[in-house]
């Protein structure tokens, strides 16, 4: 019989989901340049040049037998008017997809008044909670606000002397240490980020809210009738910034994918055009087959045009993946929304042989 808690690290292992989920520090610098950090034209480009280089590797391992292969000018054709079929099936999708996202904007005055309303009210509640005089507008500065209220309450929890034993004081210790391990991360991350920039966005997905509301909850649950009214209050003000936080949070997150959605749509129809232009004149080329019969250094006119011609044939393509690819992984990365604890290594009261809980 399977138990919860082994479904629940099968569930982190397929996600793979991990504490500092976001937290690109540890991997290696190609693969988070790659995944996370890269211009995402440049990582297309960096694609197509491996492509290419792989595609030169081979004509030059095989050079005869490539040189056959590519002399199959029915077989080259087909190849690359599947391509050209793909390319023009691909920017229909994605440019479907986009008409679909811009509809939802597509709103009543009422509707527009609301969810600006709501926006507002939503900044004016750090205001509110005397938090801050004014609401920061960039998103970055906002979570950096959030976060340092989260910080701070925190530091107050563990100064009040209650009456409360010695559990409830260990309980308050591990969720003090845990806020500032996180917003310390975070706020160093955040300072190094320029405003304006994606990871601005995604910078605060970092932060593991999820098991600390958990445990503010707990700890008001278990010990609440020997909590001071301070206590109590304190308590209930860091539930309310974690809630703040997470609703802002997936708000970016939001924010984020609309972003890279219209800068998807808007490099894929630059890119797209050409390549359909150049596919093109590749199957008037090979139909011709006006090609030397020379060799240099092994490799022979019709061998570096279908490389190059193949190579351009897919950067539709590449900008698709180097887009999916950080998309993909930013919601591997950060599955958790609201209360909920994904990741294997937090215990929970529910955990079978939980030590601390």
């Amino acid at each position: 019989m399977i138990d919860g808690e082994s479904l629940l690290r099968s569930a982190r292992d397929r996600v793979g989901t991990s504490r500092g989920r976001l937290d690109r520090s540890s991997e290696n610098r190609v693969k988070r340049w790659i995944l996370f950090d890269g211009d995402r034209e440049r990582v297309a480009t960096a694609l197509l040049g491996a492509v290419f280089a792989v595609l030169l590797v081979l004509g030059g391992i095989w050079p005869i037998e490539y040189q056959d292969l590519l002399s199959e000018t029915t077989m080259v054709q087909t190849v690359f008017n599947t391509l050209l079929s793909g390319t023009i099936l691909l920017v229909s999708i994605v440019v479907s997809i986009a008409a679909v996202g811009i509809s939802q904007e597509l709103t009543s005055l009422g509707d527009q008044s609301e969810r600006v309303d709501t926006t507002i009210d939503f900044q004016g509640g750090l205001e509110d909670r005397d938090i801050v005089d004014v609401s920061p507008a960039r998103p970055g500065q906002f979570t950096a606000v959030v976060l340092r209220s989260i910080k701070e309450r925190a530091d107050e929890l563990q100064r009040l002397e209650g009456a409360a034993g010695r559990e409830y004081r260990d309980a308050v210790d591990r969720l003090q240490a845990d806020i500032h391990a996180n917003t310390e991360e975070v706020l160093t991350t955040l300072s190094r980020v320029p405003n304006g920039s994606t990871d601005e966005l995604l910078t605060g997905l970092n932060y593991d809210s999820s098991w600390q509301l958990y445990q503010s909850r707990r700890i008001l649950t278990e010990y609440g009738d020997q909590l001071t009214a301070a206590e109590k209050r304190v308590i209930e003000d860091i539930m309310d910034t974690l809630h703040t936080l997470m609703v802002c949070r997936e708000y970016f997150k939001t924010l984020y994918y609309k972003l890279e959605l219209s800068d998807l749509s808007t490099t894929l129809l630059t890119v797209s055009l050409p390549a359909i232009v150049f596919i093109t004149y590749v199957l008037l080329a090979l139909d011709s087959g006006l090609f030397p019969n020379v060799t240099v250094l092994g490799y022979t006119p019709l061998t570096v045009f279908i490389s190059l011609a193949y190579t351009i044939a897919l950067a539709p393509y590449a900008v698709l993946t180097s887009y999916v690819l950080r998309a993909a992984n930013v919601t591997k990365r950060t599955p958790e929304e609201g209360p909920f604890v994904l990741d294997a290594d937090r215990e929970t009261a529910y955990d079978a042989g939980a030590s601390d809980d």
